[in-house]
């Protein structure tokens, strides 16, 4: 994309990977970013036409490490860096930044935790909205109680949000720690209601939770904000331990609540 400065945009592609690799390729390898390239990128389609990685920087073992990037950099004749991405991708560009790299950060987040508004978070809830009206459908078909996990890490906006425009009949977000008692009586009240009051005695009911969730130490491994993770499974690059799923633990709560 060539701008009336006399500026040139190009993909690096796979996010920071890319560009701690940008020495080693070629020229064809970026993705000039000409009217052609921008009008071949559906903007309904949900991933990045970039690709991505998940890479921290100052992890890799390569004393030479930002040398290198910034060589990779020179080769290319590039100037400054635009990345897109959460907080762990901002966290990088802070880190490249105080080692001389010319970097902006845009904030792109489904999980809408950075600020009021992030490139994401629309097609995010609106999907959250369509996907929990179709299960709703699909368990008034089979008086099923159904639970629904979404984005947003240690924050709740997605699943309100989203749990709102879908009508969720419970919506549950990592900022408050759920009384289970008063989720499975509302939960029986309102599928004993829909169900007497149908001609087919039919009903559902739909829960909503973030994927964060407090849990008891004694019971659960809990990260140092004290939510729930699965230490079975290999940190990221990032220090992050998968969170383990609240539907699960919502799953076992009014379960052992159905059987006593």
């Amino acid at each position: 994309m060539v701008f009336s400065e006399g500026l040139e945009a190009v993909i690096i592609p796979q996010g920071y990977m890319g560009l701690y690799n940008l020495v080693s390729m070629d020229s064809g390898s970026l993705a000039r970013l000409t009217p052609e390239v921008l009008d071949s990128i559906d903007i309904s389609k949900a991933g990045s036409f970039s690709g991505n990685s998940r890479v921290k920087i100052s992890k890799i073992e390569d004393p030479n490490k930002y040398e290198r990037i910034h060589q990779g950099l020179e080769k290319h004749e590039i100037d400054a860096i635009i990345v897109a991405g959460g907080d762990d991708t901002g966290s990088v560009a802070v880190n490249l930044a105080q080692n001389g790299l010319k970097i902006v950060h845009a904030p792109k987040t489904m999980d809408f935790d950075l600020q009021p508004y992030s490139v994401g978070v629309d097609s995010s809830v609106n999907s959250i909205k369509e996907k929990l009206t179709e299960l709703k459908t699909t368990n008034l078909s089979h008086n099923r109680i159904g639970i629904l996990q979404v984005f947003g890490r240690y924050v709740g906006h997605t699943a309100v949000i989203g749990g709102i425009g879908g009508s969720a009949d419970c919506i549950l977000i990592p900022e408050v720690v759920p009384d289970f008692d008063i989720v499975y009586q509302h939960m029986i009240d309102t599928l004993t209601m829909r169900i007497n009051h149908s001609i087919t005695s039919s009903g559902y009911y739909m829960i909503i939770t973030a994927e964060a969730m407090k849990g008891d130490s004694e019971k659960h491994t809990l990260n140092e904000k004290g939510y729930i993770i699965d230490i079975s499974k290999e940190p990221d690059s990032f220090g992050h331990y998968p969170l383990s799923g609240a539907a699960e633990l919502i799953q076992d709560e009014l379960k052992r609540r159905l059987n006593e």
